[in-house]
């Protein structure tokens, strides 16, 4: 994600920069319009980019139109405080704000020249606040906005406002500079993926499958977002071999999609990320950054176990818990007191007295909170 951002901030740099070079676009959906000030008027898209974490990830995109009758050229100076937000539901009602959990770059000022008669679409948003685990979406414009979406059917709707100060400097003097209010009709924000072809889907898989298994970096990283949006079992051979690889992101990304697939190959797939070594990852400065990558890789296989639909999966997860790093056996304790058997709490209670102190706190900790839980529930 960080390098698409920095592709994208490029290309509107480099248009920014260029006068009278901003680019015409032909909008591939029926968004509608704001209503025009001073020869200016804008509209906001999006789409369904990929699933991560088992979370869809909306991309928005800023549409601005100059509709001057005079013509000349339009500057518009965009900061991202100059946008505010609203996510609602098909009643109106707001979506309560969702605080940001990564490192939301800042990306400021954007300086947009437009010809008469053009238009300019670009990327405000996802910006890398990070994505929760296992909603419907998540709406994220960085430090000043991010809502998640709950796995409730409802529809719901992002609008905006754009309000650009009058004083406000810019370099040189390139254009007349617009200044004002625009208030951006709602569009629906897409929480599934299209609809595609039964009678292609499975060439489609296939396709994408070898690209995100390519040496090609861009066209890998496209391939696994798009493959991200296919929900059918013939996607999971091919995760099962990014598994395989030596490609650390390829196998983070594959136990997350794996852990919410079905089946023995599945299960498979989760099984390889178990037994992860150092010399399993590849393109590392030393065996220590390997090791480390490895630790992270059986600490995702451990969370997908948790979450796997397989019967077979959470006695796997719980055979986990003799594994040598501390965070790993940590996550194991963890997903086990989210279970309710016998094995789980037999889990728990040996963990109470692991090598770690960390661990030893957190299983004694959960068997606390699980005793008072049990007591709570048994009849007077």
């Amino acid at each position: 994600m960080r390098r698409l951002l920095a592709c994208a901030v490029a290309v509107l740099l480099a248009i920014a920069l260029q006068t009278g070079c901003a680019s015409t676009v032909v909008p591939n959906d029926d968004a509608t319009w704001s209503e025009t000030s001073d020869g200016l008027r804008a509209r906001l898209h999006t789409r369904l980019s990929h699933i991560s974490n088992g979370t869809g990830v909306v991309v928005t995109q800023l549409e601005l139109g100059n509709v001057r009758a005079l013509k000349s050229p339009t500057l518009v100076v965009v900061h991202l405080k100059d946008i505010t937000y609203r996510v609602t539901d098909a009643d109106g009602r707001d979506v309560p704000v969702t605080p940001v959990v990564g490192n939301s770059p800042i990306i400021d000022p954007l300086e947009l020249l437009l010809p008469h008669d053009s238009s300019i679409r670009f990327r405000v948003g996802p910006l890398g606040s990070g994505v929760p685990g296992d909603c419907v979406a998540v709406v994220d414009m960085g430090p000043y906005f991010c809502r998640v979406l709950p796995r409730d059917g409802k529809a719901y709707y992002l609008s905006a406002v754009l309000d650009i100060p009058e004083e406000r400097e810019v370099r040189g003097d390139r254009g007349r500079r617009w200044h004002g209010r625009l208030d951006l009709p709602r569009v629906r924000i897409p929480t599934e993926p299209e609809p595609l072809d039964p009678a292609t889907l499975g060439p489609l898989i296939d396709r994408l499958g070898a690209r995100m298994l390519g040496a090609n970096w861009d066209d890998s990283e496209e391939a696994v977002r798009r493959l991200s949006l296919i929900d059918d079992p013939r996607v999971v051979p091919w995760y099962v071999k990014a598994v395989r690889t030596e490609s650390y992101d390829l196998k983070s990304h594959a136990l997350g999609r794996l852990a919410r697939l079905e089946g023995d190959a599945a299960l498979e797939g989760l099984r390889i990320g178990m037994t992860t070594t150092g010399d399993d990852i590849g393109n590392c400065a030393t065996a220590a950054v390997a090791a480390s990558c490895a630790v992270n890789i059986r600490g995702a296989a451990a969370g997908a176990l948790a979450r796997s639909p397989h019967a077979e999966a959470k006695a796997l997860l719980l055979s986990m818990e003799e594994d040598p790093a501390m965070s790993v056996r940590l996550t194991v304790v963890q997903a086990a007191a989210r279970m309710n058997t016998p094995e789980s709490l037999t889990v728990i209670e040996r963990r109470t007295h692991d090598s770690d102190e960390t661990v030893r706190g957190e299983a004694a900790r959960l068997l606390e909170l699980r005793e008072k839980g049990a007591a709570k529930s048994s009849p007077e």
